[in-house]
């Protein structure tokens, strides 16, 4: 039987869900008293790795450099939490969940796993207006556009409108202030996945 190991999804779009996963579940974890430097590493590199995402969201190819690279990072530092986790944890699946993790599946067979987001786009309109739209999403049943006007912590509270469509119009929102973006994805089993994050200033 194969062994069960801590996973995680590596698309840049689920970076920023399992760097909040792994925060919430693993620091402080009772039963995993003694967590690598890398988690304290990874905590410290999470709004520098947001910052590199919104910049480059202008592909200007430095923008795009610098992101790969500290992407790169944070990968490294995620696999070695993962390790961590898969050493102590001796193939018990329960303790591995409760670290934020997902896990490999014994026989081979795909867990059930929240939507995955490929591409957000964020689109401005009129004065107030931002437009979010979503694409290349399967196994969806409702969709949830959210802003904030603060840059995303942990404890950022979003506003949010639900919804059936994937294209959503913000209107009301006051102009020169940045705004920052992301949809939520509920699947038919109601999980949840996210969008990566997107910052605009609104016109």
């Amino acid at each position: 039987m194969r062994q069960v190991k801590a996973k995680y999804k590596k698309r840049e779009s689920e970076i920023p869900i399992i760097i909040q996963r792994i925060k919430e579940k693993l620091a402080n974890n009772p039963d995993f008293p003694n967590p690598p430097e890398a988690l304290t590493e990874l905590i410290k590199v999470e709004p520098v790795f947001l910052q590199a995402l919104a910049n480059a969201e202008g592909r200007d190819k430095h923008m795009v450099s610098i992101k790969k690279d500290v992407k790169e990072n944070v990968l490294n530092l995620i696999q070695q939490c993962a390790d961590y986790v898969t050493d102590i944890s001796k193939g018990n699946r329960t303790l591995i969940l409760s670290t934020g993790f997902d896990v490999t599946s014994e026989s081979g067979t795909r867990n059930s796993l929240p939507p995955s987001v490929e591409i957000l786009e964020v689109k401005l309109g009129q004065p107030g207006e931002a437009t979010t739209s979503v694409k290349n999403v399967t196994g969806v049943k409702a969709y949830v556009h959210q802003y904030t006007k603060e840059q995303p912590t942990l404890s950022t509270e979003w506003a949010g409108i639900g919804s059936s469509e994937g294209s959503y119009t913000f209107q009301g929102l006051i102009s020169d202030q940045r705004y920052w973006f992301r949809v939520m994805v509920i699947g038919t089993n109601n999980e949840r996945g996210y969008s990566q994050v997107v910052t605009r200033v609104i016109q």
